[in-house]
């Protein structure tokens, strides 16, 4: 289902504007209908067909140097493309608040599930857990390439959900906060692209955070 969406999303994006060569992501300034300035940036995304495909991002600066990333504010070309990525892992988009650091792009992806079985809040006896997975295995040089850590929690309590992570000692970085107004389980993906220009070992990092409980995990890539 995920290629038919990711079809509409190519054919909607054919007929943008072109963008002059970068290492890993070009940008524009523009104004959005409300009036506010926003950075449109273009990133290349695996295609789900062994290639990529150009997509946009609708970032709006926060004024400390990060682009902020929300998933209602963006094109509906990338609102697709975001759909079709989640639906390749059975997720859904985050509607939480993404920041990107640097020329990167990244977003979260969510799967939220009652807590054993229940719509409503846990008991006092529930356990808040949460686990981290940072990306690892072997990665390209020379091209920009997509890392994705995995997550997954269970919170007794209303709050606020962090996942941060980072490529290349955090030169790739990408943090999405997400708030809760009652208990929630959910697993996620989490993920930002990078480049390499030469064949070396790059330290990855996830760091998570749900009202109760954190979780960092390192990993390593090999760029060859």
């Amino acid at each position: 289902m995920y290629k038919k969406i990711l079809a509409m999303c190519v054919t909607m994006t054919a007929a943008m504007p072109a963008f002059a060569d970068s290492d890993l992501s070009t940008d524009r300034t523009e104004r959005s209908p409300q009036g506010d300035l926003i950075i449109v940036r273009r990133t290349a995304w695996p295609d789900f067909d062994g290639g990529t495909v150009q997509v946009e991002q609708h970032l709006k600066p926060d004024g400390s140097g990060r682009l902020i990333y929300r998933y209602k504010d963006q094109p509906e070309a990338t609102k697709l493309y975001h759909q079709a990525f989640c639906a390749s892992m059975d997720m859904q988009p985050s509607q939480g608040e993404g920041r990107i650091e640097g020329p990167a792009a990244g977003w979260a992806c969510t799967s939220e599930m009652d807590i054993d079985g229940r719509s409503s809040h846990v008991g006092p006896k529930s356990i808040d857990w949460v686990t981290a997975t940072a990306p690892s295995g072997q990665v390209p040089v020379g091209v920009s390439y997509y890392s994705t850590g995995q997550m997954a929690a269970e919170s007794s309590v209303a709050g606020t959900r962090t996942a941060r992570i980072g490529v290349d000692n955090g030169r790739c970085d990408f943090s999405d906060t997400r708030h809760y107004t009652s208990s929630f389980s959910l697993r996620e993906a989490v993920g930002v692209t990078c480049i390499v220009h030469e064949s070396r070992f790059v330290s990855t990092s996830l760091d998570v955070c749900i009202p109760k409980q954190c979780a960092s995990n390192r990993g390593t890539q090999f760029a060859r």
